[in-house]
């Protein structure tokens, strides 16, 4: 049958918006394949333990000595690190690393499953291993050996909804000898700005008075535009209060972050900052807290080479003391 509508450019210029969605939707890892979302994400409020992850991100990364990191890839989804630390601390030496990505990919940023690992000669080894079952459903699991010995272990599990998260971690479970930690956590999206969530920890050892011992905590976090402050508060006298702040478009990025412990009558507050200088590719770290500590980390890529060179400098006026560490990543 003729088209009497007339509307057969409508059609081609459909077919050609579809053709642009395939492009545009096309995955950013190659040899990945998209995998089924069923849920609308866009209003969940992340993990409990991730409140305060920006502020915490903020914090520069500093080091002692020389330090030199060469990172190779050996396929799309396959690479090897070689680190070299000279310093006085007890972290210097050779550290062999090997991180795997996998083909299931969740979002632009998320492909799964993650195997990540580290080791050096004297017997010192980290692993972990994240993995996204399905849209709702994450497991990470984390394990640590000291000098060939199994120093502890840690599984968490992740079960999201549209509007909510719950986790569940065990860490260092033995039931020979009834010791062991298990965290339940939970945070929800309650309004468009507000995010609640409590916290239950439970730990039994043979050591504690009693064999056992529960805690409870209570976050909160509010967003607003450019910004947003959480509050984490316990009944056993510990109080956190973070504050983020970054204009849209802005490279500079504030963090304030005071802690409060009544049993322990001790007190501290932290601000930090980052300023990325983009034109220069240059990003600018720094901290200062009430203990009298200063910390700044300089990084600097080298474009067109792979090459990042970092300068770390802290000061302790407290002690006295004063630490500066220069490295080069490649890679």
């Amino acid at each position: 049958m003729a088209n009497v509508s007339g509307d057969s450019t409508s059609t081609d210029t459909t077919k050609s918006s579809k053709i642009d969605e395939q492009q545009l939707s096309q995955p950013s890892f190659p040899n990945t394949r998209w995998m089924n979302i069923t849920t609308d994400f866009s209003r969940n409020p992340g993990i409990f333990d991730d409140v305060f992850k920006k502020i915490k991100d903020l914090m520069p990364p500093a080091f002692e000595g020389a330090k030199l990191s060469v990172t190779k890839m050996l396929s799309s989804h396959f690479q090897v690190s070689h680190s070299m630390t000279l310093s006085n601390s007890s972290t210097s030496g050779y550290k062999f690393g090997a991180n795997y990505l996998g083909t299931r990919l969740y979002s632009q940023s998320e492909v799964f499953p993650v195997i990540l690992g580290d080791m050096d000669p004297n017997g010192n080894a980290n692993a972990q291993i994240v993995h996204q079952w399905n849209d709702k459903f994450r497991t990470r699991l984390l394990a640590q050996v000291q000098s060939y010995k199994m120093a502890g272990y840690q599984l968490s599990m992740d079960y999201r909804t549209q509007f909510t998260t719950t986790t569940l971690t065990l860490a260092n479970v033995d039931l020979m000898s009834n010791s062991g930690i298990a965290v339940l956590q939970h945070l929800t999206r309650v309004t468009k700005n507000l995010d609640i969530g409590a916290e239950f920890l439970y730990q039994a050892s043979p050591m504690i008075p009693g064999k056992h011992i529960g805690i409870t905590s209570f976050v909160t976090r509010y967003r607003g535009l450019d910004w947003f402050t959480g509050v984490k508060l316990s009944p056993a006298g510990v109080f956190n209060l973070g504050y983020f702040h970054q204009k849209i478009n802005s490279p500079l990025q504030l963090g304030v972050e005071f802690e409060a412990s009544l049993a322990a009558k001790e007190t501290s507050a932290t601000f930090s900052y980052q300023y990325d200088l983009i034109k220069a590719n240059t990003t600018f770290r720094g901290m200062l807290d009430t203990n009298g500590l200063v910390t700044a980390v300089i990084e600097k890529r080298l474009t067109p080479l792979p090459f990042t060179f970092m300068l770390s400098s802290s000061l302790n006026h407290a002690k006295a003391a004063y630490r500066f560490g220069i490295g080069l990543l490649i890679g």
